[in-house]
């Protein structure tokens, strides 16, 4: 026995878990590095809609697209930043929100509207379609993440290391 194993302690509950060792961490932080990359992506057309292509005088919704880019953006460097520590579920769901969020008001401004103000298609072209491929992006691959997690991914993980 090592000096190493006789003195460590036994983990309990609620003790910080060590991060798994191997393929499985390089995997998960490659695919929590894509969403980031995509979030991110995100904000930046979020941005652009904002400043280069008028919507920063529609009222109401004009702030909103400031607001998405600025909470992917500052999500998405959390999550690269996140890679080098234990995994963080609450990032996880703020990227989903965000995605999910952006999706949604994609929707409804081409339904019934959000705040009085409509749009048709994927207009302004091709912001619009890249937009909403991106947000589905992030959510297929945080429901990718989420299914290997779910499924026991992160016992054989930790059983590893």
């Amino acid at each position: 026995m090592s000096t190493s194993e006789s003195l460590s302690a036994p983990l309990g509950p609620g003790t910080p878990q060590p991060a798994p060792a191997g393929p499985t961490r390089f995997v998960r932080g490659t695919a929590t590095v894509v969403v980031a990359i995509l979030l991110a992506w995100g904000g930046y057309l979020h941005y652009d809609l904002y400043v280069d292509h008028g919507y920063r005088y529609v009222h109401t919704i004009g702030p909103a697209f400031l607001v998405q880019a600025a909470g992917s953006f500052a999500v998405a460097f959390l999550l690269v930043v996140s890679v080098a520590l234990p995994g963080s579920f609450v990032l996880s769901v703020l990227a989903a929100g965000l995605s999910g969020g952006a999706l949604l008001g994609f929707v409804l401004s081409r339904t019934s509207g959000v705040a009085g103000f409509e749009e048709h298609g994927f207009t302004p072209s091709p912001d619009a379609a890249i937009s909403v491929a991106v947000e589905i992006g992030v959510l297929v691959v945080l429901a990718a993440m989420s299914t290997v997690w779910l499924r026991g991914g992160h016992k054989r993980a930790e059983l590893s290391s």
